[in-house]
């Protein structure tokens, strides 16, 4: 047994606590006082062991196409694991391969044995420490302190080779923690045990993966380790998960063997901390420079607009992405169920819904509850991550009202989604609906296991029959798949609505839109994709877009 009081028994200089740990309620137990258990910030490690670091990936890396069946390797935890996605000849399929250190059979067991002292010797919650720096040096330490106790002999380079599975392990989320730091990755899923985890590739689409998980006792406790980092509870008795990872990643999981006869499964749709910006939509082929200037256009003159599409056809990414055209002294307000969106403006209130305590209503915060109060907030702009029930009413109230509302929907047209507005449980008066101006449609076009994402088509709503409640709208851009080209329609209604509101003429809208359209591309030739650098240059044509065509000219 390892030695408690050595442990947490003195106390020194340059701390930082943390209490609420096991370690503190036994100690107050014990003396009837309240105690913080605290750990040292500048830990000195013992300099006969290598320092242990890693290098995140964060970029994205320009990959070849999948029919030229390349070999190909990038970093994702460096120098430690890294990503191989191989071309099988024999299945004509390509697989995602996790290269990871290898164990030799005695470190697999010195390993085992520091995992499970470990767990005696850490007493504060891992995710506490917010800088990964401390955190790493932290839980050297208590390595370091567990290999000394065990009398442990060790090579500078099997010590690395542990500290990284103790770091993936405790600090992450074991397997598919390389997973995580893939930014090409946007979904994982496992479906069963003795069955390879899935992902879907930025580039490939979905593809097999070497990570399986062949004992169910494993996937089991890892699926309730991702309710704790969800701040969920998962039972028997209260068998699916539907949370949120601290990152914002979205995780659905099952642990009953009889509601998923495979065992238990788990799906992650990773959030992305910086999302693709309407100049990397345009690289990917997602819409047209064209559109995009027809929608800076219309989102800054306060047009309510429903983006709307199936599962995982880059409904938020598009949302968030014209979301940045909202000018940067509006106040904005985002209701959301799980936080997706990122956006560059200061005056932005981001709003998340949330579940109850203990599984019952108390303390609940339901989006309709935060769209009903944002009215008081006042702001210039709504925008709301999903409409499925009662909010609708709500954000169509906002529309009529006059504040310019954003929101996603799930469907495939413009008359499917009106009929589902219309229809129970919405059951949107036809008065309230006419108040939408653009509905976008969204696919995830899937050709030879290519992931592309396009921008179907663009309509807009002019009215709304009051008997049969069929809608009048224009087409005033679509996708063309045989081409993978865009359309434009040559007339907007809205554009002519936006001129009699504005006092503006048709010629100087047409003209203004040239401008923009000139502008993206100049970005788009310049690859300039960074959110920060097009938020910088957006803001500049705001305030002097004289200035920033003159600088285009002369580039």
């Amino acid at each position: 047994m390892l030695d408690f009081f050595k442990l947490f028994g003195k106390k020194k200089k340059n701390k930082h606590v943390i209490s609420g740990t096991r370690a503190s309620q036994l100690l107050s137990s014990m003396t009837g006082k309240k105690v913080n258990i605290q750990y040292e910030d500048n830990i000195k490690l013992d300099s006969r062991f290598p320092k242990f670091s890693i290098k995140q990936n964060p970029h994205i890396i320009s990959l070849p196409d999948i029919k030229e069946k390349k070999i190909v390797r990038y970093p994702l935890i460096e120098p430690y694991a890294y990503a191989s996605i191989n071309w099988n000849p024999i299945s004509d399929e390509i697989i995602y391969n996790v290269v990871e250190p290898i164990l030799a059979p005695e470190e697999k067991k010195m390993f085992k044995k520091i995992r499970e002292g470990l767990i005696q010797v850490i007493d504060v919650s891992l995710s506490k420490i917010k800088q990964n720096t401390t955190l790493i040096k932290y839980l050297e330490s208590k390595v370091q302190y567990v290999i000394k106790e065990y009398n442990m002999k060790m090579t500078p380079v099997q010590y690395l080779r542990i500290m990284y599975y103790v770091y993936r392990d405790f600090v992450g989320l074991n397997r598919i923690e390389p997973l995580m730091y893939d930014p090409n990755i946007e979904d994982i899923g496992v479906d069963g045990v003795n069955i390879p985890a899935y992902i879907v590739h930025r580039k490939y689409g979905s593809i097999r993966t070497n990570i399986v998980f062949d004992d169910e006792e494993e996937l089991r406790e890892f699926v309730i380790k991702l309710a704790e980092k969800c701040d969920r509870y998962i039972s028997y008795a209260e068998p699916l998960l539907d949370g949120a990872l601290p990152d914002g990643s979205r995780v659905q999981a099952s642990l009953a063997n009889d509601v998923t006869t495979k065992g238990p499964t788990f799906s992650i749709r990773k959030f992305k901390e910086i999302p693709f910006t309407p100049i990397e939509m345009i690289k990917d082929g997602t819409l047209s420079s064209e559109m995009l200037a027809y929608l800076w256009f219309i989102v800054e003159n306060g047009q309510n607009i429903l983006v709307c599409g199936g599962v995982s056809t880059g409904k938020t990414t598009l949302l968030n992405a014209i979301s940045l055209f909202i000018p940067p002294e509006a106040k904005i307000v985002s209701i959301e169920d799980t936080r997706e969106l990122n956006l560059p403006h200061e005056n932005w209130i981001p709003s998340v819904a949330r579940l109850g305590f203990g599984g019952s209503s108390v303390g609940e915060v339901s989006m309709f509850d935060l769209l009903k109060e944002s009215f008081r907030q006042n702001p210039d702009y709504i925008i709301v991550g999903e409409v499925r029930g009662k909010e609708a009413y709500i954000l169509f109230q906002a529309m009529s009202s006059g504040h310019p509302s954003l929101a996603t929907m799930h469907g495939g047209s413009t008359d499917a989604i009106l009929k589902r507005l219309e229809t129970p449980p919405i059951e949107l008066p036809i008065g309230l609906l006419e108040a939408l101006d653009i509905i976008i449609i969204m696919v995830h076009a899937r050709e030879k296991g290519k992931s592309a994402r396009r921008l179907k088509e663009i309509d807009e709503i002019r009215s709304i029959d009051s008997e049969n409640g069929k809608a009048n709208y224009t087409r005033v851009f679509n996708w063309v798949p045989s081409t993978d080209s865009f359309e434009y329609s040559g007339s907007s209604w809205v554009l002519n609505k936006i001129s009699k509101e504005r006092g503006l003429s048709l010629m100087e809208i047409n003209t203004e839109l040239t401008r923009r359209k000139k502008f993206i591309n100049w970005m788009v030739e310049s690859d300039i994709i960074e959110m920060e650098k097009i938020t910088k240059f957006i803001k500049s044509y705001y305030k002097d877009k004289k200035s920033i065509m003159n600088l285009i000219e002369k580039s």
